[in-house]
């Protein structure tokens, strides 16, 4: 029996530990999401809405970067954009591995009851088998062991819609460990790499002229405080972006326990900030939600100095 983990938000994080999990790897998937650094900084995207974290990178790099600081080789595969879905070498790479997919657009898992309605939403997901129709699936949303038909596997593996990945039909397999760090080598690895993410934040707001860090945060308090918060982008915090926040600065926190008293109480601030967040959000108290903001920004603002300064 193959490992099921569960959360939908996580999902690359749950899905690379499955994936481990098949050569009885134990890495806890909010320890996975850390080593990514993805889940660093802020950004408005092109539509203005505000994403907690990287603008610079992307989940699938951020996968790559976690396996390597903790010490794994894992094969990974992607087709160049506009190449047919490798439906045979899939079928091959299964006989000899579970298979993490990703991302894939949500819009076409209709094994989710919501699939309608998430469509250009990025996903990943660990597969299982394979037959003549269908894919059998661990989708880290809530649905272990469902089945996708094929023709549905290519449009959302194509991940058309998809912006913030290079290439189409990307996956991993066979996962083998190369390196047994010390806790403090992954410690010391996984501060390079969030350094790097917030340098690299910092010349894509230049060179893109998109607002990042924590300026994208008070332009969104501004914007919340002026009543121009459309239903759609609503949607977007409450369902996503602040619970999604939360858990990511919880996971932070736990890490920097122990090593880092400052960083990890700005983490721990962080999450209760974006639960307070939430709240609001609930209960449209707007300007309760705006001023929350910005004190999320100034705390955003510390931590971002203090993890550069070391």
């Amino acid at each position: 029996m193959t490992r099921y983990l569960g959360n939908g938000a996580y999902c690359y994080a749950n899905s690379a530990s499955m994936l481990l999990s098949t050569i009885r790897e134990d890495v806890e998937p909010g320890f996975f999401e850390v080593m990514t650094g993805f889940a660093l900084g802020a950004f408005l995207s092109e539509s203005n809405w505000i994403f907690f974290d990287s603008c610079s990178s992307s989940p699938d790099e951020g996968v790559n970067r976690a396996f390597d600081i903790l010490g794994f080789h894992v094969q990974e595969k992607v087709k160049q954009d506009g190449a047919l879905m490798p439906l045979d070498e899939l079928r091959e790479d299964l006989a000899v591995s579970p298979v993490m997919l990703g991302p894939l657009d949500m819009g076409h898992l209709t094994y989710n009851p919501n699939y309608r309605y998430v469509g250009g939403s990025d996903h990943y997901v660990l597969a299982l088998d394979i037959n003549v129709q269908e894919i059998m699936l661990h989708d880290p949303a809530g649905y272990p062991y469902v089945w996708l038909p094929l023709e549905q596997l290519d449009l959302a593996w194509k991940a058309e819609r998809i912006k913030c990945s290079q290439g189409s039909y990307r996956y991993w397999l066979s996962p083998e460990r190369i390196e047994s760090p010390s806790v403090e080598l992954v410690y010391e690895r996984s501060l390079r790499l969030f350094q790097s993410r917030y340098k690299q934040q910092a010349i894509y707001g230049t060179d893109s002229n998109h607002v990042v860090g924590t300026n994208a945060i008070l332009a969104k308090a501004e914007h919340i405080r002026s009543g121009n918060l459309v239903h759609g982008e609503i949607e977007h915090l409450i369902h996503f972006a602040l619970p999604l926040g939360a858990k990511r600065a919880m996971d932070f926190s736990r890490f920097f326990a122990g090593s880092h008293t400052q960083l990890a109480h700005l983490k721990e601030l962080q999450a209760r900030l974006f639960g307070k967040c939430q709240s609001a959000a609930m209960l449209q108290e707007w300007c309760v939600l705006a001023d929350t903001l910005e004190q999320l920004s100034e705390v955003e603002g510390e931590f971002e100095a203090a993890v550069t300064a070391l």
